[in-house]
């Protein structure tokens, strides 16, 4: 133990030389560093301009994986004319559309004739739903609708068919599948809702279903038309139905409005910031009175917030909608730093030189500030690393945020410091900078108390004076708490049953995403998703995708399809009863020739030509005579949990690796999908690494084996926590609280670190007397940054995202978490099995909390040396005369 303690010894003495000839250099300049370093901000945030946004859904999903290069070879492999060979199967992502559910407003059944004059009345409404394109022409719906055998293609229109009306009337309608009049087989549960049946048949449905599709060719006018029909469907009604309503991209654009609209609240926040740190920084002192300090340690955090979105919007990377939470995170992490360097400047005495106490300050200061911010920035370059977009850009932009409020802390701040104990220094007023005298002279000379309170202060003697209540009176009875034995047991108790619930329920977190949460609950989005995942079926279409040339006529070739199929449509998520299967259904065609290879062709050709063959015309690619791709198309069942569906998805994708032919299997909805897949590994390995730097880095600057245990321990089990009471909460895991966890690792290693390292620089008679030194050190700005923490997200409580609502979630649990963890767990343990090192009987070398009376004296006797001799000194003389005190 000793050669550790000689290491952190040599260590802490090399940095801190360091950082307290760097605090002293920027006490000779400090207007000089602040103009600089000011323009240095607003300089990078220029770069703002090159700001680009990313919205929708898609940051979400993870890039790289098996769904984005399946769907890049479908692609190859397929091509569609939306506007003339439209199906659904078919499409390698969700389409375009327009989508409406028809419910009655008395509660009755939707499936009664009576009411086809209101649904016909809607089907009408929207075909007449117009846009303007670029020449001025009027395009309505059926210019723009996808289109097969020359028709526009709704889905569920098959309600209006001849057929379905005469089941219809006669209660003759099949569910789940229905035979429509073209002879296809149908899933009906896409298109009726809330079923109930008798003997096979439906005898009531809730709600009905259309899907307006568009077409893929003409992009824009489309997404224009979309954003029509949601303005259009906004002012429809009837006394009769309700319709609720949706497109393509509606998803996208609520959660973009939900985001911009909570950002507005950043204000609010800042606002908020700005009173609590001058309130909490604000005494009765006219002259040593920090409440402008406070100001400043907000205002450089948002420098550093502006500078690092001009950076990183320079570099290329896209603002995505989670990327507006790193400021309320950014504000947390700053206002911490300024706790604790605020704090070591009171530790200092008040007798120095100003240049003296700056650079003692930030000799103690600076380390324990270091720690976090490369803690935070090197946790955020792991995140940085994510295969989730959203994680990704979030990471770049707070990791390069977290490095700017660094940098501002240790020159702007510092700078500001110097200035403020200047005038401090000088005994001018806080407010006018108006010379001043105590407040003991004024009632002397007869003011009044308001007078005295107003005009009246002198420099503090003591650290007690200049701090503020939250740091002076609850560390108070936390030290004497933590000085007891009995409540020490209590509180070791109380952490094991709080560990022990955490890990349960931590065992019981699942991965999920429910897209109701993204957005508002009165936004038309979640009225329409809400109805359609409790009334409609969620299943899916999956291809099995054949991607190089095969002889179809070979016995071995149609054998290894079938089994394919068969063991697809065997897993109890298929439906077994449901298939596209062009080749078996060629086979059962008069058309069917299998002679040789060219009449095989030919005979396709013309059953492609079919009214029954159109629905596989885009899922064959002939050349000459050959076939060089193809495939065949199945059913998955309603599928809400997403293990589920990402339990199927690999299943089907471990069916198809089975199998000797060259064989892939996609659907569109595997895309949204893996991120199940992806979102618990990437969540363990961003962890992992974090708790890593975590411990390296603490064994870099506090080579102590306790102390870095125990840090690591604590961040551990912060994390633990965090996680388990995420789960109480009802928080899932997904790529939105992922990002929450991974930001989670800063602010529980900023609190353990903080007293851990003020424990391993103070002396006292004993392990008890160190804590409560080293709480007097960091207990304070612990309490003071938990509670700013708080204050800066409680606007968030009241917000309408997920994105935000969630956020405030995770932040109050882990600042709540971590601070007791800090202020309350770690000195009982400190206390127990902390490094002896530090007493003054086995540790005369650390004298950095020490002050004698022999010190005061050599400082008095210097100061009134420069006193008298400032007139004949140069300043080159002045400096050494400083570095020598």
């Amino acid at each position: 133990m000793p050669r550790f303690y000689k290491l952190h010894q040599a260590i802490d003495n090399k940095l801190g030389d360091l950082f307290e000839r760097y605090g002293r250099f920027i006490a000779r300049h400090p207007w000089k560093i602040v103009i600089i370093v000011c323009i240095i901000n607003a300089g990078s945030g220029i770069g703002i301009m090159e700001l680009k946004q990313e919205s929708g859904i898609d940051q979400y999903v993870p890039t790289g994986t098996t769904a984005k290069k399946d769907q890049t070879m479908v692609n190859t492999l397929f091509t569609i004319n939306t506007s003339v060979n439209f199906n659904i199967q078919s499409l390698s992502d969700l389409g375009q559309y327009g989508e409406v559910i028809i419910e009655m407003k008395n509660g009755g059944s939707i499936l009664n004739y009576s009411n086809w004059k209101h649904l016909k009345d809607l089907y009408a409404f929207i075909n007449n739903i117009s846009i303007e394109d670029t020449s001025g022409s009027i395009l309505l719906y059926p210019d723009l609708c996808a289109r097969a055998d020359s028709k526009c293609v709704v889905g569920g229109s098959f309600v209006f068919e001849h057929k379905f009306i005469l089941d219809l009337n006669t209660s003759k309608i099949t569910y789940p599948t229905y035979n429509v009049s073209t002879g296809h087989t149908i899933l009906l549960d896409k298109f009726i809702g809330d079923v109930k049946t008798e003997g096979g048949f439906i005898s009531h449905a809730s709600s009905i279903k259309f899907r307006f599709n568009l077409q893929g060719e003409s992009f824009d006018l489309s997404r224009k038309w979309e954003e029509k029909f949601v303005e259009r469907m906004s002012s429809f009604s009837n006394a009769y139905i309700t319709v609720k309503y949706s497109h393509s991209d509606s998803l996208s654009e609520e959660l973009s409005k939900n985001i911009s609209g909570d950002i507005s609240v950043f204000s609010v926040t800042f606002t908020l910031m700005i009173v609590f740190a001058c309130f909490a920084l604000m005494g009765t002192n006219c002259v040593d009175n920090r409440y402008f300090l406070g100001l400043a340690g907000v205002l450089s955090t948002c420098l550093a917030i502006l500078a690092a979105f001009g950076v990183v919007s320079l570099c290329g990377a896209k603002l995505v909608d989670i990327v507006g939470i790193m400021p309320f995170l950014i504000l947390g992490i700053g206002v911490d730093d300024m706790f604790i360097l605020l704090s070591c400047l009171a530790a200092t005495n008040c007798n120095e030189d100003v240049e003296i106490r700056i650079g003692k300050a930030l000799k103690s200061g600076g380390t324990a500030i270091t720690i976090t911010s490369l803690t935070d920035i090197i946790a955020f370059c792991a995140g940085a690393a994510s295969v989730f977009p959203s994680v990704r850009y979030f990471s770049w932009y707070t990791g390069c945020a977290v490095l700017f409020c660094y940098l501002n802390y240790v020159t702007l701040y510092i700078g500001i410091m110097t200035i403020n104990e200047q005038r401090v220094s000088k005994k001018l007023h806080w407010f006018t900078c108006c010379n001043t005298i105590s407040k003991e002279s004024l009632e002397a000379e007869g003011k009044s108390k308001a007078w005295i309170m107003c005009c009246g202060g002198a420099p503090r003697t003591t650290r007690e004076e200049v701090e503020g209540p939250v740091e002076k009176y609850p560390k108070l009875l936390i030290k004497k708490i933590v000085s007891n034995t009995p409540a020490k047991v209590i509180i070791t108790l109380l952490f094991v049953v709080y560990l022990a619930l955490s890990s349960w329920r931590a065992s019981r977190f699942r991965e999920d995403l429910d897209l109701r949460n993204l957005v508002s609950e009165d936004s038309y989005y979640h009225k329409f998703y809400d109805t359609n995942i409790n009334h409609f079926s969620q299943g899916f279409f999956v291809s099995f995708n054949v991607r190089l040339e095969i002889d179809y006529r070979s016995e071995f070739i149609v054998e290894n399809i079938d089994s394919v199929l068969k063991k697809a449509k065997e897993d109890e998520e298929i439906f077994n009863h449901f298939q596209l299967y062009w080749l078996d259904s060629y086979i059962k065609s008069p058309q069917f020739d299998n002679t040789t290879l060219t009449n095989f062709t030919l005979g396709l050709r013309k059953f492609l030509n079919t009214t029954y063959g159109t629905i596989f015309i885009n899922d064959i690619l002939i050349n000459g005579n050959s076939i060089i791709a193809s495939r065949f198309h199945i059913h998955s069942r309603s599928l809400i949990k997403s293990s589920d569906q990402a339990s199927l998805m690999i299943r089907l994708r471990n069916i198809a690796k089975s199998s000797p032919l060259p064989i892939f299997v996609f659907s569109p909805n595997f895309i949204f999908y893996e991120q199940y897949v992806q979102i618990v590994p990437q969540t363990i390995q961003t962890l992992a690494i974090a708790v890593f730097v975590v411990f390296l880095v603490t064994a870099v600057f506090m080579p102590l084996p306790v102390l870095i245990l125990l840090v690591t321990i604590s961040v551990s089990m912060i994390m633990l926590g965090v996680i388990g009471l995420m789960e109480i909460w009802g928080l899932t895991l997904s790529s939105v609280t992922m990002i929450h966890i991974v930001m989670c690792v800063g602010f529980s290693v900023d609190f353990s670190a903080h007293i851990c390292h003020a424990f391993a620089h103070v002396t006292g008679e004993n392990k008890d007397a160190r804590i409560s030194t080293a709480l007097d050190l960091a207990g304070g700005p612990i309490l003071n940054g938990a509670l700013s923490s708080v204050i800066g997200i409680v606007v968030l409580a009241f917000s309408k995202s997920y994105i935000f609502f969630s956020f405030f979630k995770v932040m109050f649990i882990v600042v709540v978490v971590g601070a007791m963890h800090a202020i309350f767990l770690l000195p009982v343990l400190l206390s127990w099995i902390g490094p002896v090192y530090g007493t003054p009987e086995t540790d005369p070398v650390n004298d950095k909390m020490k002050y004698s009376e022999t010190d005061e004296e050599k400082q008095n006797e210097l100061m009134n040396y420069k006193e008298n001799t400032i007139p004949r000194l140069s300043t080159a003389s002045l400096r050494s005369l400083n570095k020598a005190s």
